[in-house]
């Protein structure tokens, strides 16, 4: 008989530090969709994970039951009511299923809820019973909690930053669901087995950033730390082994970097040894952490820089990225971009909804004044007064190219193209980050024929812009996704951490944090003493 699987989706990464609350209706500018139906209507063969465990299914012979599809921009909390929607949707599914099969991102914090992807997945397996085996995918800047882990048989991280390996993640964690189905057929018949079908282990070290955030593309030291994973992924009786980074801008407190392993419960392997392993590796990669970044004048003088490349320099606003969850509505670097008179320069985009409307109130081709910006956090980002050109009036959805987000149609809501100073400016009405080439086609302009442009963004938009620059600049503007981590608030993480805490501060005792599903929590000395490991 054809297994008959649960299917979900819930995907959205909180920064704990924006004010405005999260909504459902803010999922419109990726998905929300109800029932398989639609879920198929919407993203069969996108780059989603979704798309791929619908291809996945088809390949297995599964019978699947899909009650809610669900993504959004990083932005503020989830309302409370608003995850009590998205969770009880997923929890309405009635009747026996052999496996469970999940998309999450590990980093949503609802407002009611510092980790609910971990209740989530605990109410699952309170439902479900210990045999059934649940696995999920995982951004790579998820928050890994003990939760989750207790609950999910294995997670899959994705392993590319530019996130472009959904699919592939959401395929191998389907590939991992059929076998532990198989196993659990196996036990049942064979050895009468009631319990757990694996053991899982977490280990965390006493930081809150690592490897350079992740990145993968350009190489960095994240791409060693993976090859490693995967070589301890393919011993026999690991089910999954993966790493975390962890989303700096989420005050919980399991924030921060991870490395989780998990191993079929019979199997000789000891996962705690490869996930201190992964850990300790972790904690090594903290010297080749970049947490310095340039500063406005430094991005306007390389704007300026003559030079014989044609192609266009980036400059990413990454500070107020809406990849981290902040606002997207600082003109800090457009206001310099401006002053500097650049020729043939665009920017991408602000989020201002009110100043879309005036645009549209006025029509194509008027000259307005305007406040632009600014309305959120304007103490670190004022707002900006120019006169503007109404050049082309957009309704904001657009079909990406790829390879992030591949086939995805979304939603900026609204939108208008405004000229100010020779400077063409994206004004959207919903705060997303920019990662397609398309955003800028959709308004008329072909991107790779600008000199410079500036955009919402860090390291997603090199997937599709890297072949176009020169060059691509990250820039600290202002904004609260700042990597300037010292001068965040934060209340509820557990403390030391490095780089908040200096080294020379721990002691020689600072521990990796340690949950095994066998053992429970524990902590494991970890020297430290101010330098690499030299693996």
């Amino acid at each position: 008989m054809a297994k008959r699987v649960l299917v979900g989706a819930i995907l959205h990464e909180t920064n704990t530090f924006n004010v405005v609350p999260t909504r459902l209706a803010d999922f419109a500018g990726r998905y929300l969709v109800f029932g398989e139906e639609e879920a198929r209507a919407r993203l069969a063969g996108t780059g989603t994970e979704v798309g791929g465990f619908l291809a996945a299914a088809a390949a297995h012979g599964w019978e699947i039951v899909l009650p809610v599809a669900a993504a959004c921009g990083p932005s503020g909390p989830l309302a409370a009511a608003d995850w009590a929607t998205l969770r009880q949707a997923m929890l309405s599914a009635r009747g026996s299923f052999d496996g469970v099969l999940l998309a999450l991102h590990g980093a949503m914090v609802s407002e009611d809820c510092l980790d609910p992807e971990g209740d989530l997945l605990a109410a699952l397996r309170a439902r479900h019973g210990e045999r059934v085996p649940i696995v999920a995918t995982l951004d790579m800047h998820a928050n890994v909690s003990p939760r989750m882990v207790a609950a999910a048989d294995a997670v899959f991280p994705y392993r590319t930053y530019p996130h472009v390996d959904h699919v592939d993640c959401a395929v191998e964690a389907a590939g991992a669901l059929a076998r532990l189905m198989q196993e659990a057929d196996r036990g049942g018949a064979d050895r009468g087995g009631d319990g757990r079908l694996t053991r899982a282990v977490l280990a965390r070290p006493p930081m809150i950033d690592a490897a350079d955030h992740g990145r993968t593309g350009p190489p960095g030291p994240m791409n060693a730390l993976l090859a490693h994973a995967a070589a301890l992924a393919a011993r026999p009786g690991v089910v999954s082994a993966g790493l975390t980074i962890g989303f700096p801008w989420a005050d919980v407190p399991d924030v921060g970097p991870a490395a989780m392993v998990s191993v079929m419960a019979d199997a000789a392997i000891d996962p705690r040894a490869l996930a201190l392993d992964l850990g300790e590796r972790l904690w090594d990669s903290r010297t080749e952490t970049q947490l310095d970044f340039a500063d406005i004048e430094t991005a306007i003088a390389a704007a300026r820089a003559p030079g014989d490349d044609p192609r266009p320099l980036v400059l990413a606003d990454f500070a107020d990225n809406p990849a981290g969850g902040a606002y997207g509505d600082s003109p800090n670097l457009l206001r310099a971009m401006l002053e500097a008179g650049l020729d043939n320069a665009a920017f991408a985009t602000i989020c201002d909804p009110a100043a879309v409307a005036l645009a549209g109130e006025a029509g194509e081709g008027a000259m307005l004044d305007l406040v632009l910006g600014g309305r959120l956090a304007p103490e670190i980002t004022p707002p900006l007064a120019l006169r503007a050109r109404v050049l082309r009036l957009h309704p904001g959805t657009f079909r990406c190219e790829g390879p992030v987000l591949r086939g995805l149609s979304v939603d900026m809501g609204p939108m208008a193209l405004l000229e100010a100073a020779g400077l063409r400016i994206v004004v959207a009405s919903r705060a997303l980050s920019v990662t397609d080439l398309n955003l800028f086609r959709a308004l008329g302009i072909e991107p790779a024929s600008l000199s410079v442009i500036g955009l919402k963004s860090r390291n997603h938009l090199r997937a599709a812009f890297g072949p176009i620059a020169r060059d691509i600049l990250l820039v600290d503007a202002g904004g609260i996704a700042t990597m300037r981590l010292s001068q965040i608030p934060y209340s509820r993480i557990r403390r030391p951490l490095w780089p908040l805490d200096p080294v020379e501060h721990f002691s020689n005792l600072d521990a990796i944090h340690v949950f095994d599903t066998q053992s429970g929590p524990e902590e494991r000395s970890l020297p430290v003493d101010g330098h690499a490991q030299g693996r």
